[in-house]
């Protein structure tokens, strides 16, 4: 019969079931169900990104956007870094799936970007203390691999530590339990536990040194037995300090025989318009037929807030002026490498979603074998990011 129809009538009739389609679920949505209202605060923040659209059951779209233009002695160049989807869906109010996806650089893969799964998991509370989650889970090593999201931080580059030795963003697979519990009347204590995949073989460079980010594990497939431990504490005694500490512990290598250890600690503290940063993180590699090799790093990181509803048009807005120092050192234990970063800038913020970032980075190296560190480059970035 559908043969017999003209094709605008097919049309038509295909935009009225559509339209009726959307009209139930707008329904469903006004009426309440599928709100979202009885979600857990977690550890990890996945549940407060601004999921902003709902379809039917309980079904969230969102993401983030950043661009920048970068600029040093040598390069001008505009790069579309970031753009990630989120897509939130509360199967039941006890069973929640949530993912991101990640395109950077434009996502042209042979052209030096990026497509990767960076979160997708499936969530099933038991108590606000015991959520089961299983999937590709953000590892809770630090605080800032948790809450990487460029609209979330004030500058633009991530801090040296969270590249160098948490390779951020840092996703495995793996599953494990976290929660949140309340100790006392303002305290609030949460923590995650994962069992992972864990890094692998490639963090070794073949010279002696270890480059962390250049091991992390596959998403897909184990290369040996054993899985890696990975957890974070968290404690907030007052509203406005924050204290984490986490661990990544593990065999790395084929043979279930060389161990990876990484701790991290961080802080938070926020006092009126001023904001303090920190975290550190401290490796120890397990290499067969030598020395064990320790690695760390850390930043610091103030920031001030000001000028707020200064801008005409824009109540709700901000300036922020931040100062990060941020060190890495490669080989502690053998004849030295460390690189260090400092970085200086300034933000606007016209509503809490949103960033326009100005801001310069001077990294210095010190290489292997010698005690001056080079000359260093200048970069300076000018961009924007924000939630959608």
């Amino acid at each position: 019969m559908h043969n017999t129809l003209p094709r605008f009538l097919r049309g038509s009739l295909f935009t009225i079931l559509a339209l009726l389609l959307a009209t139930i679920a707008f329904a469903q949505g006004e009426s309440g169900e599928g709100s979202g209202e009885e979600r857990p605060a977690v550890p990890g923040g996945i549940y407060d990104k601004p999921y902003i659209e709902r379809f039917g059951r309980g079904t969230a779209i969102g993401g983030y956007l950043d661009m920048e233009l970068e600029i040093t002695e040598d390069k001008n160049t505009f790069d579309q870094h970031r753009m990630i989807p989120f897509i939130f869906s509360e199967i039941t109010p006890r069973i929640h799936f949530s993912t991101e996806i990640e395109f950077e650089h434009g996502g042209r893969v042979p052209g030096g970007g990026e497509i990767k799964l960076e979160f997708a998991a499936l969530d099933i509370t038991f108590a606000e203390w015991m959520v089961y989650r299983g999937g590709v889970v953000l590892a809770p090593l630090g605080k800032f691999n948790l809450v990487h999201d460029s609209p979330w931080n004030d500058f633009t580059t991530r801090p040296l530590v969270d590249q160098q030795l948490i390779p951020t963003t840092f996703s495995e697979s793996g599953m494990g339990f976290h929660g949140t519990i309340y100790p006392g009347e303002l305290s609030v204590l949460g923590y995650e536990v994962y069992l992972v995949n864990g890094f692998n073989e490639n963090i070794l460079t073949g010279n002696g040194s270890v480059r962390l980010d250049n091991g992390t594990g596959s998403l897909s497939s184990d290369n040996n037995k054993s899985k890696a431990l990975v957890s974070r504490v968290v404690y907030s005694p007052v509203l406005g300090m924050e204290f984490g500490a986490s661990i990544h512990t593990g065999m790395y290598d084929t043979d279930d025989e060389q161990r990876l250890t990484i701790g991290a600690l961080d802080a938070t503290i926020t006092r009126g318009r001023f904001e303090l940063l920190f975290e550190g993180a401290m490796a120890n590699v397990n290499r067969d037929g030598a020395e064990s090799l320790g690695q760390y790093g850390f930043y610091v990181q103030p920031n001030v807030h000001f000028g707020f509803g200064l801008v005409p048009g824009f109540p709700d807005s901000k300036f922020t002026a931040m100062a990060r120092a941020g060190l890495v050192e490669f080989n502690q234990d053998l004849d030295g490498e460390h690189t260090t970063r400092y970085t200086v800038g300034m933000n606007w913020r016209p509503v809490e979603e949103t960033a326009v970032k100005a801001e310069y980075v001077l990294q210095t190296h010190t290489p292997r074998g010698t005690t001056s560190a080079n000359d260093g480059q200048g970069t300076f970035y000018f961009g924007f990011a924000s939630y959608f």
